[in-house]
């Protein structure tokens, strides 16, 4: 299969490549019982403190049922928890516990160990290249389902 030509839709290709290398990160982290999505959040928890669920979901570009579904095991495993905002009580904080703080150590150098395989096969420029291009592709603002359909009701 790997003589085939390349994918035609941007979408399979990114995703079949998002699965890819996924399992190479997954592949790394099994040792610490956490997969890469896992990693992201308890990553960005201990690099800009306690965050509510919406803005993390949109910082790690997930909607927010896909972010609960990944925090339910690590609330169960005690590495994150869930409090009270002290500025708005309506508001709940996701909080890096220091049992996850103790995890995330041990998983640093497993990812760093993906990270250095992926560019040691690519090289250090085309990873930071496709690092670029890839962040790019994430923050367009492609026009929404609602959107389309508004415009349609509008042209008729």
């Amino acid at each position: 299969m790997t003589d085939a030509p390349a994918e035609l839709c941007n979408c399979t290709a990114l995703r079949q490549t998002a699965r890819h290398v996924t399992r190479l990160y997954d592949d790394a982290l099994e040792p610490v019982g956490i997969g890469v999505n896992q990693y992201a959040v308890l990553s960005r928890l201990d690099k800009f403190g306690p965050t509510a669920i919406q803005p993390l979901a949109q910082a790690l570009v997930m909607d927010r049922s896909t972010l609960g579904h990944l925090v339910r095991p690590l609330e169960q495993r005690r590495l994150v928890s869930l409090t009270v905002s002290e500025q708005d009580r309506r508001s709940r904080l996701l909080v890096l516990t220091a049992e996850g703080r103790a995890l995330l150590a041990r998983a640093r150098p497993l990812w760093a160990e993906a990270q250095s395989r992926f560019e040691t096969t690519f090289g250090a420029a085309v990873a930071s290249d496709l690092r670029s291009v890839l962040k790019r592709v994430a923050s367009v603002d492609f026009k929404t389902k609602a959107a389309r359909r508004a415009r349609q009701g509008a042209g008729s």
